[in-house]
């Protein structure tokens, strides 16, 4: 369905379902960071296979955004997520945190994307309240 402009229209499920599937990967991706920097494995192929499937999934929701005529959102996760790719070159056993260039890039992708989420969350809210005429 095309909403006004010719943008595809997103649903309030949409949305919903978008801000979870964000969520759902933030968890993983943390998940594979803390792994990454706390265990003694030699490889982390399951921790990147994790990392990558993620990124593909952030970068679905940036594309679908994009689609829906959202363009600050879209473009700003598809730079947050190359950032964050970018950044994450860095991150090994033992990493110590700290004020260095990929920790602080990783630190604010992630917390772009926690934004992102809870924007997602009050996306739904809204398109569910104009769609029924009354507040969900």
């Amino acid at each position: 369905m095309k909403g006004e402009f010719g943008r595809a229209r997103v649903s309030a499920t949409s949305y919903l379902g978008y801000a979870l599937g964000t969520a759902a990967a933030l968890l993983l991706i943390f998940a594979a960071f803390d792994d990454i920097t706390t265990d003694n494995a030699t490889t982390f192929r399951a921790e990147y296979a994790v990392l990558v499937g993620c990124a593909g999934s952030l970068a679905f929701v940036a594309l679908r955004l994009l689609r829906a005529g959202h363009q600050l959102l879209g473009w700003a996760s598809l730079l947050a997520l190359a950032a964050g790719a970018w950044a994450q070159r860095a991150v090994g056993p033992g990493i110590v945190p700290g004020f260095w260039p990929e920790y602080v890039i990783a630190t604010v992708a992630l917390l772009w994307f926690v934004a992102l989420a809870v924007g997602l969350v009050w996306l739904a809210w809204r398109r569910r309240t104009h769609e029924t005429g009354r507040p969900a």
